[in-house]
């Protein structure tokens, strides 16, 4: 829950369950269950208390602009904010902008909690139970890892989080033209 609170980057919540899953070797059903739910409490937290506080403090004004734009694209459909929350949680990227963008868009909390814990669900099952596989299987991972494939794939997942940072996600809305902005903390 801590973890969740903190309004900058910090360790993913997944790499905390997973060692304390190993350490005192838990069920892992019950670690994700559990998990997500602290994980949930500390979102409520962060955008309830710490978004008011410190949010428009932390960054620039253009990407507070830019914020309060998604929060009232998102506020528009219902529908459509279920299914982006729920794809958003279920990948292994930080949800603290999507949560700082619902807490300056004064956004519900019940728009966005439910859709969050079921993708927070998924996605934080299946990265406990792929990193729990890759732990007991170290060694295995050296054995023809740096085939074409493999670097294929990387070069690949490196290149679509890139495109996700550096979109400029107004313009693309608002004027329908892909246009990248490599400085994305402005």
């Amino acid at each position: 829950m801590l973890v969740d609170c903190i309004p900058i980057f910090a360790p993913p919540a997944w790499m905390l369950m997973l060692f304390i899953m190993l350490k005192f070797n838990l069920n892992p059903y019950y670690v994700v269950l559990i998990g997500t739910a602290g994980t949930v409490g500390g979102r409520m937290i962060y955008v309830t208390y710490i978004v008011p506080w410190l949010g428009k403090k932390a960054i620039g004004r253009k990407k507070d602009s830019d914020l309060k734009f998604v929060g009232e694209k998102l506020s528009q459909k219902r529908g459509m904010v279920f299914a982006f929350v729920f794809l958003y949680s279920i990948l292994p990227l930080s949800t603290t902008a999507l949560f700082t963008a619902a807490g300056l868009a004064k956004l519900k909390k019940m728009t966005i909690i439910p859709p969050f814990f079921l993708g927070n669900l998924i996605g934080d099952g299946l990265l406990l139970f792929s990193g729990h596989y890759a732990i007991t299987h170290f060694s295995d991972f050296y054995k023809d890892s740096l085939n074409f494939k493999n670097i294929f794939m990387m070069t690949l997942g490196l290149l679509l989080v890139s495109l996700f940072v550096f979109v400029d996600w107004r313009n693309l809305l608002e004027k329908k033209t892909l246009r990248f902005k490599w400085k994305f903390w402005q």
